[in-house]
């Protein structure tokens, strides 16, 4: 079986495999890198290609738990950072599963040593900060930091969030994550707040046509923050998901780049602000008011979302409404109440003069010019 396939077509069958389980590109790009690393490695250190390798593995000829080692001293060797090296032997251990190799987990941990991933503090994002990068940015933009700031949604499903996803009427407004656009596949809900509700409509209603209490059919299976590439397969124009991600991050880039004290790098050398950086924004301020569960299910991790869901509906939206006023950016709720005092002032003023007016002309007062 081994010697009628090659080394190439047995890979492909082995990615093909994981996109089935994990439809993420991100994860077989970084699958495919580990393999060329291995292939590298295999050719340097025992002087064959991989297939070879693994029949001397299969045959005893050869310890696994060795290979596996001096794959991990090679990595190292190439200055590959930890975090890497973590990556590229979770591709390594699938792609010798998929070839027949049994990788016993505690045999793994005892006889391989890998490099400690070094978790680095990061500057935390705040209201303020997020306020200034909203400054002067597009509609699209501060729609889409709302959006990711109050609902806790990963880039890669915000750009595939469709019209039909969102349940206005629902308070606060439900979102619906689809399987197929989750990572994990795994479907769930999460909510956003007022303010990003009311952004997100104006958005709708400037660039779609969008239309509040009604159908808007038309709109329902469109990518309201996606990029429809110029590239057609007959009429139908081609969703392109890394270009959507990569045109909202640049944008949120070029903004930042703007403002020279926002412009600033965690001690890993990243930006502070990213996208992902307004996933834990969520997290940590929801968190506080709800309990890390609650947090850590509306964000899609799966361990979590069993508990969240045997709550009562009414109390998975209320918890929600607890904790808005600190996923509120601009405080929107105490702007909506000074507008409203304002009008209820206005008023009173208004009765109060007509009720002068009526008195002068009564009593045959004259009233002054300025005041006609």
């Amino acid at each position: 079986m081994l010697v009628q396939q090659t080394t190439e077509q047995i890979q492909k069958q082995f990615l093909d495999s994981m996109f089935i389980i994990s439809h993420s590109k991100k994860t077989i790009a970084t699958y495919q890198t580990a393999l060329n690393h291995f292939k590298k490695f295999t050719l340097t250190n025992y002087n064959c290609d991989e297939l070879h390798l693994v029949e001397q593995i299969k045959s005893d000829e050869i310890d696994l738990y060795s290979v596996i080692r001096n794959f991990v001293i090679y990595l190292d060797q190439k200055q590959i950072r930890p975090r890497g090296i973590h990556s590229y032997l979770s591709g390594l251990k699938g792609f010798l599963r998929h070839m027949g190799i049994k990788i016993n987990s505690d045999d793994f941990k005892q006889l391989v040593k890998i490099p400690k991933v070094v978790k680095t503090r990061e500057i935390p994002i705040t209201k303020e900060m997020i306020l200034r990068v909203m400054h002067n940015s597009s509609p699209k933009l501060q729609t889409a930091i709302l959006v990711c700031t109050s609902s806790g949604l990963r880039i890669g499903e915000l750009v595939q969030l469709k019209l039909s996803d969102i349940d206005f009427e629902s308070n606060p407004t439900k979102l619906n994550i689809r399987s197929e656009i989750a990572k994990g596949s795994m479907s769930r809900e999460t909510f956003i707040t007022t303010e990003a509700t009311c952004a997100l409509q104006d958005y709708l209603k400037r660039y779609f046509g969008w239309i509040n209490h009604e159908s808007n059919l038309n709109l329902q299976s469109t990518m309201i923050f996606g990029r429809i590439s110029a590239v057609k397969t007959g009429n139908t124009p081609k969703f392109s998901l890394d270009s959507a991600k990569q045109i909202l991050q640049s944008s949120l880039h070029k903004q930042i780049e703007n403002i020279p004290e926002l412009n600033i790098k965690n001690e890993n050398g990243l930006l502070a602000i990213h996208f992902h950086a307004l996933r834990k924004f969520f997290r940590t301020n929801l968190g506080n008011v709800c309990g890390r569960d609650y947090a850590e299910a509306l964000m899609g991790h799966g361990f979590y979302m069993d508990t969240y869901y045997q709550l009562p509906e009414d109390q998975k939206k209320q918890m929600y409404l607890n904790a808005e006023p600190h996923l509120t950016i601009s405080d929107f709720k105490q702007v909506e109440k000074n507008l409203k005092d304002l009008s209820l002032k206005h008023t009173e003023l208004e009765s109060k003069f007509n009720e002068f007016k009526v008195y002068t002309n009564t009593h045959s007062i004259p009233i002054p010019e300025f005041m006609k």
